[in-house]
């Protein structure tokens, strides 16, 4: 808390102010996080001028961008992954859901996909979750999710 209170330029009697502990401090940020998160994918998805496949791809990329940046670029990304499902399990599990439906949302209204909007929805979403975990750096994470997310797509659109 007083790292924190340092960072904000404020005095740490400020902080206990808004927040009883690190603890709640740090569901606070998740819950914001989850907000910009959902905000980013809900905003890529309905950027115009650029097909489905392209809008579903940045939407993806887009989130796992962020996540990359802010959690797995930090020397404490594996205590805070841990943190995050024994405090926010709840939070990020209510983002999963939120994505989802964003995601078959834009699917379903797409006339040769639309009929499994749902199952790719998760095959994208939770697909490129585990290929970004294994990634090294930001542009091989881009890199390999365009294409898994174009591979996965135009086999669907095949197989339609």
């Amino acid at each position: 808390m007083e790292m924190v209170a340092r960072e904000a330029n404020v005095a740490k009697a400020t902080l206990y102010s808004y927040f009883k502990n690190k603890d709640e401090l740090f569901v606070a940020v998740c819950e914001r996080m989850a907000r910009i998160l959902r905000a980013t994918v809900e905003q890529r998805l309905v950027e115009p001028g650029g097909s489905l496949d392209a809008r579903l791809s940045e939407a993806v990329i887009a989130k796992h961008r962020l996540v990359f940046a802010n959690v797995r670029g930090s020397s404490h990304a594996a205590e805070l992954f841990s943190y995050t499902d024994a405090m926010a399990g709840e939070i990020f599990a209510a983002l999963d859901a939120s994505i989802l439906a964003l995601l078959a949302d834009a699917i379903a209204r797409d006339p040769q996909l639309g009929a499994n909007a749902d199952q790719l929805a998760r095959a994208l979403y939770f697909g490129s979750a585990d290929l970004s975990h294994r990634c090294e750096t930001a542009a091989a994470m881009e890199t390999e999710l365009k294409t898994f997310i174009a591979t996965h797509l135009a086999g669907a659109r095949a197989l339609a």
